[in-house]
C-alpha cells in the first residue's frame, strides 16, 4: 500500500496507524467504506446522519438501505463497469437518504474507488444539505419580503413594544420627510398631532396588553418641515412560539386627499342646505323688501325735497336696498341666483355708484376713483357688478379702523394664460381694483378669504358672505381675482374680467320714483297684501286704473264684473292655488291682446315651461317704484304684446 507516512517536519517520526482510525472516527462529515454494495464500516457522523445510535448498527447493511430511490444509482452495487466509471471522477451527487425510522434526509455524496490487494473498495463521504436548503429558502423568503417591504406604496414600519420605530420602509420615509436613520428609534406617536398622540398610545398599550387583536386609527401626522396630513394607521403584533409579543408592525396609508375630498363634500352639502334654506325664505323676504321699497317711494314722492322726514325715508329705502343685496348674496353663494347678463361698461357702474359709496364708507374715509378712458366692456348681470363693487368697498371700509383712503380704479389688462392648444394664450380683460390703507392680512387669513362665512370682523360687522360672493361671481363670469396684502400695509383686490367688443346696452330705469301719467288698466294679482297695496299705490299715483286680486280665482271673478278693457296682467308667479302662470295661460286664451308681466321674489325654476314657444315676461323682486313703472311702460309700449321674456328682453333659461 506504499511507504509509511511521516510527519511533515524536521523529524523522521512515522505516524501511528491508530491515528488514522481516530481521524476517521472524529471527522464531522459522514464517512463510510463499502464493497460489493455492502457497508463495511462508518464513522459516528454517518450513523447519526441516518438516525442510528452507533456505527455498529449499520455495519454489513446494503447501501440500498440508505437511499429512498435505490434503483436510480447502479453505482451503489459497485459493478465492475460502475467502479471503472467513478474511479477517476469522484462524482458529487445528491439524493434523498432513508433514515432508520423511515424518514428522509437530503444529502450530498462523493464516492471514490481504491484497490487493496485484489479487492476494490468505495469510500463514501456524505453531508446533510437539508439545513443548507432551509437557509436558502429563508434567504429567498427574506429577499422577497425585503422587496415587498421596500416597494410597498403604503408606509410600513417595525417597532418595538414601546412604540419606537425599528425599521421604516421608503414609502414611510417619503411620507414623513425623514430619512431611515432619523426614523430609527423615534417613537411613532411623536409624529402625530398632539390631539391624536394620547389616543394612539392608549390603543397601542391595549394591543400589547392583549386587550385587542389589532388597532386601526385615523390620525393627523406631522412630519419633517411642512410634511403633514392624515393617515389611516393599522397596527398588529408579531408573537413568539409561546404567544408572547415580540414586536409590532404598523402600516400607514396616506388619506389626506380623501379627507380633503370629504371636506369639500361637506362644504358642498352645507351649501346645498343653505341653498334650500335661502330658496325657502327668499320669496318671503323679497316680498317684505318690495313692500318697504315701494312704500318708501310713495313716502318720498309726497315729501318736500331736502326735508328732514324725506331724508329719513331715503335712509329707510337704502336699508331696504342693502337687505335686497344681502338676499342676492345668499342666492349667489347657493348658486340659485337668477342671472341676466348684458353688455355694460364698468366705468358707468362705478361712476353711478360714487355718491352711494361715499355715504356707505363714511366721512372719515377718503374715496378716490380713477377710471381709464376707452376701457372696453364686459358682459355681466348689472346687479352682480354692483355686488362686486359694493362688497369690495365695504370690505375695505371695515379694514380701516379710523381715518384712511379707499381707491377704486379701472384699467385694461390681460387675463392670465389659460389651458389651450396655443401655449400661453392670454385674453384681453378689464380690471376693477379696490385698494385700501387698512390693517392688511396675514398669509393664513388670505388662504381662507373666499370661504363662505369666514370672517375676521367683530360680531355684527360682517356675515362672511361678501368675498365669497365676489369670488363666485368672478369665476362664473370667466374672470380671476388676485389679492395683495400684508399686515399693516393695506390690501388690494384686483378683479379681472374678459373684455368684449360689443357696445353696452343702455339702462333707462330712473333712479327715483316720480309720478307720470298712465291711463291703461292693470290687473294686479298678488297674494302678499303689503306688496299688492304698495304696488297699487304706485300705479294709481301715476294714473293707471288698478284692479286688485289676492289669488287667481279672485282675479277671474274681478274680470267677470269688469266690462272694460284690461291692458296688462301683473301677477305674482308663485301663489297658492292657481299660479300666476296658470292664470296667464287662461286669460291669454280669452284675451289674446292682453299684455302679461310676471313678478317673483325667487323662483327661477318656475320659468321652465312645457311649451318652448310660451312667452315668459319676468320681473324680479324686490324692485323700486321707479323700476316697476319703467317695466310696466316697456310692456305696454312694446310692438308685440308677448315678445318680451325677461328684464333684458332675452329669453331666460331656467
Amino acid at each position: 500500500m506504499g511507504q509509511p507516512l511521516r510527519v511533515l517536519d524536521d523529524s523522521s517520526e512515522v505516524l501511528d496507524p491508530a491515528l488514522f482510525a481516530d481521524t476517521f472516527e472524529a471527522n464531522p462529515e459522514g464517512l463510510a467504506l463499502a464493497s460489493h454494495g455492502q457497508l463495511l464500516c462508518a464513522n459516528p457522523a454517518f450513523a447519526s446522519l441516518f438516525g442510528y445510535s452507533s456505527p455498529s448498527e449499520i455495519a454489513g447493511r446494503p447501501l440500498t438501505d440508505f437511499r429512498m430511490d435505490p434503483d436510480s444509482h447502479d453505482c451503489i452495487r459497485l459493478n465492475n463497469g460502475d467502479a471503472a466509471r467513478i474511479a477517476n471522477g469522484n462524482p458529487l451527487c445528491g439524493f434523498l437518504g432513508r433514515r432508520k425510522d423511515g424518514s428522509s434526509v437530503r444529502v450530498e455524496s462523493t464516492c471514490s474507488v481504491f484497490r487493496s490487494g485484489s479487492r476494490k473498495f468505495i469510500v463514501l463521504t456524505v453531508r446533510d444539505v437539508s439545513q443548507r436548503e432551509r437557509r436558502r429558502v429563508i434567504r429567498d423568503s427574506e429577499r422577497r419580503y425585503r422587496a415587498i417591504f421596500d416597494a410597498a406604496p403604503m408606509g410600513i414600519a417595525h417597532s418595538d413594544l414601546e412604540g419606537r420605530i425599528l425599521e421604516p420602509n421608503p414609502a414611510l420615509e417619503h411620507m414623513l420627510g425623514y430619512s431611515r436613520e432619523e426614523l430609527r428609534g423615534m417613537p411613532f406617536c411623536q409624529l402625530m398631532q398632539a390631539e391624536d398622540s394620547d389616543r394612539c398610545l392608549r390603543a397601542f398599550q391595549d394591543l400589547v396588553d392583549g386587550k385587542r387583536d389589532g388597532c386601526e386609527l385615523e390620525v393627523q401626522y406631522q412630519g419633517k418641515g411642512s410634511a403633514s396630513g392624515w393617515i389611516r394607521l393599522k397596527v398588529s403584533l408579531v408573537r413568539g412560539p409561546e404567544g408572547e409579543p415580540q414586536f409590532a408592525i404598523g402600516m400607514a396609508e396616506d388619506i389626506t386627499e380623501r379627507k380633503r375630498a370629504e371636506q369639500r363634500l361637506r362644504e358642498a352639502q352645507k351649501m346645498e342646505v343653505i341653498g334650500r334654506l335661502v330658496g325657502g325664505v327668499a320669496h318671503d323676504f323679497n316680498n317684505l323688501l318690495t313692500g318697504i321699497l315701494l312704500y318708501c317711494d310713495l313716502l318720498v314722492a309726497g315729501l318736500e325735497r331736502g326735508g328732514r322726514l324725506r331724508h329719513h325715508a331715503e335712509e329707510i329705502r337704502m336699508a331696504g336696498e342693502q337687505g335686497a343685496a344681502l338676499i342676492q348674496q345668499l342666492l349667489a353663494i347657493s348658486r340659485q341666483q337668477l342671472v341676466e347678463p348684458r353688455v355694460l361698461c364698468l366705468n358707468q357702474t362705478v361712476a353711478g355708484a360714487r355718491n352711494l359709496l361715499s355715504r356707505l364708507i363714511g366721512e372719515n374715509i377718503e374715496l378716490s376713483i380713477h377710471l381709464e378712458q376707452s376701457l372696453g366692456n364686459v358682459k355681466m348681470d348689472p346687479a352682480q357688478v354692483q355686488q362686486i363693487l359694493f362688497n369690495l368697498v365695504l370690505n375695505a371700509r371695515d379694514a380701516i379702523e379710523e381715518n384712511g383712503r379707499i381707491t377704486v380704479e379701472t384699467r385694461q389688462c390681460e387675463l392670465p394664460p389659460v389651458e389651450s392648444a396655443i401655449p400661453r394664450m392670454t385674453i384681453p380683460g378689464v380690471m376693477l381694483a379696490v385698494t385700501d390703507t387698512g390693517c392688511g392680512m396675514s398669509a393664513e387669513t388670505r388662504s381662507h378669504l373666499f370661504e363662505p362665512f369666514f370672517t375676521t370682523k367683530t360680531p355684527g360687522r360682517g356675515n362672511g358672505l361678501g368675498l365669497a360672493t365676489v369670488f363666485g361671481i368672478v369665476k362664473n363670469n370667466g374672470g380671476t381675482i388676485q389679492v395683495e396684502s400684508e399686515p399693516g400695509h393695506g390690501s388690494c383686490f384686483s378683479v379681472m374680467l374678459p373684455r368684449i367688443a360689443d357696445p353696452p346696452v343702455s339702462d333707462h330705469t330712473p333712479e327715483r320714483f316720480s309720478p307720470a301719467l298712465g291711463g291703461e288698466t292693470v290687473l294686479l294679482v298678488e297674494d302678499n297684501v303689503t306688496v299688492r297695496k304698495a304696488a297699487q299705490g304706485i300705479l294709481s299715483e301715476c294714473g293707471y286704473l288698478v284692479l286688485e286680486a289676492g289669488s287667481g280665482a279672485e282675479a277671474i271673478g274681478v274680470l267677470e264684473h269688469h266690462s272694460g278693457i284690461v291692458h296688462l296682467l301683473l301677477a305674482d308667479l308663485v301663489m297658492p292655488g292657481m299660479s300666476g302662470r296658470e292664470l296667464g295661460r287662461l286669460l291669454h286664451t280669452e284675451r289674446p291682446n292682453l299684455r302679461i308681466l310676471f313678478m317673483s321674489g325667487y323662483e327661477p325654476q318656475s320659468l321652465a315651461s312645457d311649451d318652448p314657444g310660451e312667452p315668459v315676461v319676468f320681473f324680479r323682486k324686490p324692485f323700486t317704484g321707479a323700476a316697476l313703472l319703467d317695466k310696466v311702460r316697456q310692456i305696454l309700449d312694446a310692438d308685440c304684446p308677448t315678445n318680451l321674456t325677461s328684464e333684458t328682453g332675452k329669453r331666460e333659461q331656467p
